[in-house]
């Protein structure tokens, strides 16, 4: 059987191989520069350069410029001569899709539009092939303001993570897309240079034309049942990653995307199995019992270890669930919504919670082989929950809560039932 462990606080992830990170005002000065230089000859950079991922086995690089202009990106793994892709289409929005990546390989990558190179020549992590078994992940949610996100972004980009999961309301306080920039590129600059960052809908998100804005500005997988790239599967390494759309689409029985869903997770032959969507089924605060009563079910059935959401803007992880109670193995759900966003106010812990706070911060997943390692820290890095999920291959994927770290730290606001 399956087992959770607790991880001591004083536990640290292995270090960077990019380096130590450089300051935000020699990052931004450096922006400056480039910036002229593309001004000089006539196109200047707007926006990025930032990740995507369209596929399991691509990386997309994007950056927006004030006139149409080019395309071309140089890119080569540490020691390696440069390779170029290149596009004669002058547009103002450049997304350059690099496949034919050494699985797991760290790259180097500039931009150029208009004959100039512009931004900073940064790294990203080419995407991992079912053969490699370890690897990092970043979960964050509800993301706001700039403080908060700009601290979260400097841990994650040190703590060199290959993607990181975004659990819905991008940018506050509707889904604008004149609120993109200030709201979530700037404060998230750094990181989305070296890393992708993949967001479900959110409730927020939606406002604005059921969410098309976060549509165009993230490039994310697209599902074969619609398309688009409200809901889809992400193969990374031993994972299968699916991202579900709870606010803007639907998603009951019959539906597309319950149809879609009940094939993916039936031919899916990864060992771990992570969903992610924006309103959690089950939370101290505010669950949305029409996805419990929908989707959880289907999680079980077909092996899910590990369910994200945000919504509630709070951390909290339950015991393993099954048919709707935590008295065994099954489905642990994590809510990670504390990017920054007015804090939830007031909570009731349930008997299926086994940590609860009321506070900013992200998580970070580490898959280790038959090890899951999750730590939810603090802005500035330090772990106030962790649990390890161990899976031996002979027997079937179901969780067994061993240890609870039952911790009720300081900052908690926990209402007696």
């Amino acid at each position: 059987m399956t087992a959770w462990k607790e991880i001591p606080r004083d536990i640290q992830m292995p270090g960077n191989p990019r380096g130590v990170a450089r300051g935000w005002r020699s990052i931004f000065l450096s922006g400056v520069l480039f910036h002229a230089c593309g001004v000089l000859l006539g196109v200047s950079l707007v926006r990025g350069p930032y990740l995507g991922r369209p596929a399991d086995d691509q990386v997309a690089v994007v950056w927006l410029t004030d006139v149409s202009a080019d395309s071309r990106v140089d890119y080569a793994r540490e020691g390696e001569a440069w390779e170029t892709i290149s596009s004669p289409a002058a547009v103002t929005r450049h997304v350059a899709v690099i496949g034919n990546l050494a699985s797991g390989e760290l790259y180097r990558y500039r931009v150029w539009s208009g004959g100039a190179l512009l931004g900073l020549e940064s790294t990203f992590r080419a995407p991992r092939s079912s053969r490699e078994t370890r690897f990092r992940f970043g979960v964050i949610g509800d993301t706001a303001g700039v403080e908060v996100p700009m601290r979260i972004a400097g841990r994650l980009a040190e703590s060199d993570v290959d993607f990181v999961l975004h659990t819905g309301d991008v940018v506050y306080p509707s889904g604008a897309q004149k609120n993109y920039d200030d709201e979530f590129f700037i404060p998230f600059s750094r990181l989305v240079r070296e890393a992708p960052i993949l967001p479900t809908i959110g409730n927020h998100d939606a406002m604005t034309d059921r969410g098309a804005p976060l549509l165009a500005n993230f490039v994310m997988p697209v599902n074969e049942a619609t398309g688009e790239s409200r809901f889809f599967a992400l193969r990374h390494a031993n994972v299968l990653f699916v991202c579900l759309d709870v606010e803007s689409s639907a998603f009951g029985a019959g539906s597309a995307q319950y149809e879609w869903l009940l094939r993916t997770l039936r031919g899916s032959e990864e060992p771990w199995k992570i969903v992610y969507f924006h309103a959690p089924p089950y939370s101290s605060a505010s669950p949305n019992r029409v996805a419990r009563l929908i989707l959880s079910p289907l999680f079980e059935r077909y092996g899910a270890d590990v369910v994200f959401s945000g919504h509630e803007h709070l951390y909290e992880r339950t015991h393993p669930i099954r048919d709707f109670v935590s008295t065994g193995p099954g489905v642990v759900y994590v809510t990670e919504g504390g990017g920054g966003a007015s804090l939830t106010p007031e909570f009731h812990q349930q008997d299926n919670s086994a940590y609860v706070s009321s506070r900013v911060g992200y998580v970070e997943v580490e898959i280790d082989g038959s090890r899951l390692i999750l730590s939810a820290r603090e802005p500035d890095g330090s772990v106030f929950d962790s649990v390890i999920l161990e899976k031996p291959e002979d027997v079937p994927p179901r969780l067994r809560l061993v240890v609870t770290p039952a911790r009720a730290p300081s900052r908690s606001l926990l209402v007696p039932r």
